[in-house]
């Protein structure tokens, strides 16, 4: 089930955005509940009794507790929440960034429909993603791993290994071609930029010439062959907001 969450001190708004989400929902398929708040207090109230949403609309402009505030505790709860604000002013943009946000839309009447099923769609195809599960190989046999949770996978030897972030970072594999692997795992955010490495767009914190910085320091190099493709990934990522 789908646990979403919209949070506007204007009622009009918590209103258009519950019934544009709840059309978009029930047109998919999904299985969902929906939850509307008139403050950040109250929303954040609700988190601390463990509830924990999937999706939160904020409204950035609110009184007691504004909705950066509250996403930012939200945040820290939640890392993998998608947060969305939902505002009529565009000048608090960069600061969604800070917060992870995967949107940034505008309260303009005629478009808010298309942009916030365009932001659907994002969000349940990154929830898919995060769902998504791959066999590999390990002493005791085979298992399947959340993709999302790997960080890269290296060709070394005839076989593919990949770079698991669990308690720590464990390394699994399976016997194979690395082409074949890229083939699999495009649709999941994973990119080639070396003939021996695909990487996991999630983790990419920054591209510098000829190398990508991953999380937790570590670093993989970028071939000459891939380095435009994957600078132009990096900042498609990094626009999504």
């Amino acid at each position: 089930m789908f646990l979403i969450a919209v949070c506007d001190d204007e009622e009009y708004f918590r209103l258009q955005e519950k019934k544009l989400i709840t059309a978009y929902m029930k047109k998919s398929g999904y299985d969902f509940r929906i939850d509307v708040f008139s403050s950040g207090k109250k929303l954040l109230e609700q988190e601390a009794e463990g509830i924990r949403y999937d999706v939160v609309f904020l409204d950035i402009n609110m009184e007691e507790l504004d909705g950066m505030e509250t996403a930012k505790a939200i945040r820290q709860a939640s890392p993998d929440v998608s947060i969305v604000f939902v505002t009529a002013y565009i000048t608090w943009a960069p600061e969604g960034y800070k917060v992870g946000a995967v949107r940034y839309l505008l309260k303009e009447q005629k478009g808010l429909e298309g942009t916030l099923y365009e932001c659907l769609d994002a969000v349940t195809d990154g929830m898919r993603r995060r769902q998504a599960k791959y066999e590999v190989d390990f002493p005791q046999g085979k298992r399947h791993i959340l993709l999302d949770s790997v960080l890269y996978v290296e060709s070394r030897l005839h076989r593919v290994l990949f770079y698991v972030m669990e308690d720590r970072i464990r390394e699994y594999y399976k016997y194979g071609r690395l082409d074949v692997v890229e083939q699999e795992l495009r649709q999941y955010g994973f990119i080639r930029v070396h003939q021996s490495f695909l990487v996991n767009l999630k983790y990419v914190k920054n591209v510098q010439r000829y190398t990508v910085s991953l999380k937790d320091g570590l670093s993989v190099n970028i071939s000459k062959r891939y380095y435009k493709d994957v600078e132009k990934e990096y900042i498609r990522k990094q626009g999504e907001l």
